[in-house]
């Protein structure tokens, strides 16, 4: 796939080398959009690092562990420090496998945009709708999903 959101990937593993507490997985399954930011930091803790994107988009990176192939995620919030996106990254060539878990759970194909795979959903924690984007760059695979109305105005 080209290059979408992959600059995220990129980031993480220039981060990844450093030695500093990781987040599990019990906790990553915790946190959920629309989440203070204040939340969030009470489940995950501190950032490794925070890393600016495209656009001006934050993303508070969090090394994971004992979960590969999931390495890293990141939260990314709104101008009001509320959760509005999540990024997961995985080592290898996953994006076809997540596609195919996102249809299984409802989500549906929207047109790829710079190379990026897009579903929409619904949140099954919030029931809000949800944008997806899928992108594979060297080894990794990162899952970003956003709330469909932060997408709508920041990313797309």
């Amino acid at each position: 796939m080209k290059k979408g959101l992959p600059v995220f990937a990129f980031i993480l593993i220039l981060f990844a080398a450093g030695d500093v507490f990781a987040v599990d997985m019990t906790s990553l399954d915790k946190v959920a959009i629309f989440m203070s930011k204040a939340k969030v930091l009470s489940i995950l803790g501190a950032s490794q690092e925070v890393v600016t994107l495209g656009k001006g988009l934050k993303v508070e990176v969090y090394p994971v562990e004992s979960a590969l192939p999931l390495t890293h995620s990141g939260c990314i919030y709104g101008q009001d420090g509320v959760l509005m996106g999540q990024s997961f990254v995985f080592q290898g060539h996953t994006a076809g496998k997540i596609a195919d878990r996102l249809k299984k759970h409802g989500f549906t194909p929207l047109p790829q945009k710079d190379g990026a795979l897009r579903f929409a959903g619904v949140d099954d924690d919030t029931g809000r709708p949800l944008v997806a984007a899928i992108s594979e760059n060297d080894n990794l695979t990162t899952i970003t999903t956003f709330e469909k109305a932060f997408y709508e105005a920041h990313v797309q």
